[in-house]
């Protein structure tokens, strides 16, 4: 498995799709590969969707969920210095980590730089090219530099996760590609992972062989998105 590393960290604009990426990305280590997986949250920009929010979901299938606690678990200021620290150290675990949408939220990542194991990480940027920001591959690359500099780590790679929901049609996924394709040759940085929603999973396979395809399951629907 060229593309794993033990420790994934999931960063993108907001809106890219990062947070359920990252969940599904740790349910995949867990149940197809039985890795022993934590899910570290340090999302700090979006209060309405958050790893801490599933975390009973992801813990009963064996995920370690490491996040705030108590009158903490609404904050937006990270405090895990302790518990963190496992997922550096324990050479057995495989660790991901969901960071916040914009260069403040990747400022949390930044107080970990000269943690983080070297050779063990890879620092993943999530694109959604349906979003308002990340629809050119300028403005991908801006915003991108932004975050990396504010969390002090170089961008390893590039997930492309272009999706409208459950309206997603295969056809607005391959668009997105290879929006996400043109920044990998403009940049340099390789296409480590594309996500879809399962129900094109089969489809996407087939129009991407080379690709490593994730199924993305919609944890976190809002109440007004039910019944779509």
């Amino acid at each position: 498995m060229a593309w794993l590393r033990r420790i994934t960290i999931f960063t993108g604009n907001l809106g890219s799709g990062k947070t359920e990426l990252a969940a599904s990305y740790a349910l995949h280590l867990r149940q197809e590969h039985d890795l022993p997986t934590a899910i570290v949250d340090l999302d700090i920009v979006n209060p309405y969707f958050r790893t801490r929010m599933i975390e009973r979901e992801l813990g009963a299938v064996g995920i370690r969920v490491i996040c705030p606690r108590g009158r903490l678990a609404a904050a937006d200021i990270p405090s895990l210095s302790a518990e963190i620290k496992a997922v550096f150290i324990d050479q057995q675990l495989y660790g991901v980590f969901d960071v916040g949408g914009d260069d403040v939220g990747a400022t949390a990542l930044g107080q970990y730089r000269d943690e983080l194991p070297d050779g063990e990480y890879r620092l993943l940027f999530v694109i959604n090219a349906c979003r308002p920001f990340t629809r050119q591959p300028a403005a991908i690359e801006k915003i991108m530099a932004e975050i990396s500099q504010a969390a002090r780590l170089p961008v390893d790679g590039l997930v492309s996760n272009t999706n409208l929901g459950a309206a997603t049609d295969l056809d607005t996924f391959l668009a997105g590609h290879a929006v996400v394709q043109e920044v990998s040759a403009r940049t340099g940085l390789p296409v480590v992972l594309a996500g879809v929603l399962p129900h094109l999973l089969s489809e996407a396979r087939a129009a991407l062989p080379g690709v490593k395809i994730l199924p993305v399951r919609r944890f976190m629907v809002p109440p007004w998105a039910d019944n779509c």
